[in-house]
């Protein structure tokens, strides 16, 4: 399941006006707009105008979390929805509603849906997307939904945008894309070779190539992301999406190398980093100096924490000092340790395995702790090592058989990225 908690991204509070959803015709543009990843911080409010942009407003709305995901093979809905932190009976509520809509039975492996929650675990609004681009749509009022169902034939384009870091790759990106989860799926390609919380900086370029969907030429849905270029302090990282002719997809640079790595660089979105891997720091609590062989990154209360690998959990329950604690074994002898946690994730349990980037628990405070952060440290071969230092392995690159294909792709897509006309359409591009 992918979470995006909108909240504080570098210093700046993240506030944006969103296009209305007066009319039910706009209804699936304002699913399409709020959308997918794990950011921690202060609720992002959604003024809601009317759709001549005056200045006549309804509500606001907090949103404090987005949870989407997709239908897996031998799965349902339900138990779906059992891996975010939405109680039992918001899950019950959900399904029992929407089979008045659509029989869950005919569930499909493909079929996706999201979840709008409130800051107080409320039900804003959920979405149930089938594989045939049927749209499924509850929304709250008072204590009840209204039920709606969009037919959807889309229309596919590729665009391109670009822009310069002026305070932060959100604010950046905000005025030019269509749906934020665009800014999900970016972090999350160069999510192992840049940390966009603490590297980007003054005067970073970037520049997308992505796809839309469209109905009668209204914005619907994002796509995937074609291609990519991001200029951290003039050194480009780019990023190629290619599907090889046996089936196997990624994101390659432009020398065919994938960018996916058995770590990611950080196991959760934060504010900051508040104490650093250190042989002697000063003990925040009892004020005497002593190793801290971890990171600590401080983030809002409950925000969700990855697993920095795939593994296997060793560890899970109460450590000392640690509080809620849990530890995952991976390849190569390397441990990697979550303390401090508020909670577990549902399903994390000692001896299951766990992929890159599963939520496994919640920051907290538990333990000795001054606030609330997670304690991440790695250890290799039975040491522990700067999270932010070690340098782990990549994924396997383009086949030798298809780097002709995979080059003729670089070819048409490299010129486009440095174009000089941001904010284009390529509809002929396949």
């Amino acid at each position: 399941m992918h979470i995006f908690m909108p909240g504080k991204y570098d210093r700046h509070t993240l506030k944006s006006r969103i296009t209305s959803i007066l009319t039910g015709v706009l209804i699936f543009i304002f699913a399409g707009v709020l959308q997918k990843t794990y950011q921690s911080g202060s609720l992002l409010n959604y003024d809601l105008p009317d759709d001549q942009g005056q200045s006549q407003f309804s509500e606001k709305i907090d949103i404090a979390a987005i949870y989407s995901g997709t239908i897996t093979k031998n799965s349902s809905l339900y138990n779906e929805l059992m891996s975010s932190p939405a109680s039992r009976e918001i899950i019950a509520g959900i399904t029992s509603r929407l089979s008045h809509l659509f029989d869950l039975r005919r569930s499909k492996p493909g079929d996706s849906f999201k979840l709008f929650m409130g800051a107080d675990d409320t039900v804003l609004a959920f979405e149930y997307m089938t594989k045939d681009w049927k749209r499924y749509r509850l929304d709250r009022e008072g204590d009840d939904y209204i039920a709606t169902v969009h037919d959807i034939d889309l229309t596919r384009k590729v665009k391109r945008v670009e822009g310069v870091i002026e305070s932060s790759l959100w604010d950046a990106l905000l005025p030019v894309l269509p749906d934020m989860e665009i800014f999900a799926d970016l972090t999350d390609i160069f999510g192992w070779e840049i940390d966009f919380l603490t590297e980007s900086q003054f005067g970073d370029k970037f520049s997308l190539i992505f796809e839309v969907f469209e109905k009668d030429s209204v914005f619907v849905k994002a796509g995937r992301i074609l291609a990519a270029e991001y200029t951290l302090d003039g050194v480009p990282h780019r990023a190629f999406f290619y599907e090889d002719p046996a089936g196997h997809r990624d994101y390659y640079d432009d020398k065919g190398y994938c960018l996916r790595k058995s770590f990611l660089k950080s196991p959760l979105n934060y504010r900051r980093i508040s104490s650093r891997f250190s042989r002697s720091r000063l003990h925040p609590i009892y004020k005497i100096y002593r190793p801290h062989l971890g990171v600590d990154y401080a983030a809002g209360e409950g925000a969700p924490v990855v697993s920095a690998g795939e593994g296997h959990i060793i560890y899970k329950g109460w450590k000392s000092g640690f509080g809620n604690y849990i530890e995952v074994k991976h390849a190569s002898n390397m441990v990697t340790c979550y303390g401090h946690l508020r909670g577990f994730a549902r399903g994390i349990a000692s001896g299951s395995h766990v992929a890159q980037g599963q939520v496994i628990g919640y920051v907290g405070s538990t333990g000795e702790s001054t606030g609330p952060h997670l304690d991440y440290r790695v250890k290799k071969n039975g040491n522990f090592i700067d999270p932010l230092k070690m340098v782990v392995q990549a994924s396997f690159p383009v086949g030798d058989d298809f780097k002709p294909e995979f080059q003729q792709l670089v070819d048409q897509f490299l010129p486009l990225l440095q174009a000089q006309t941001p904010d284009t359409v390529l509809a002929m591009l396949n």
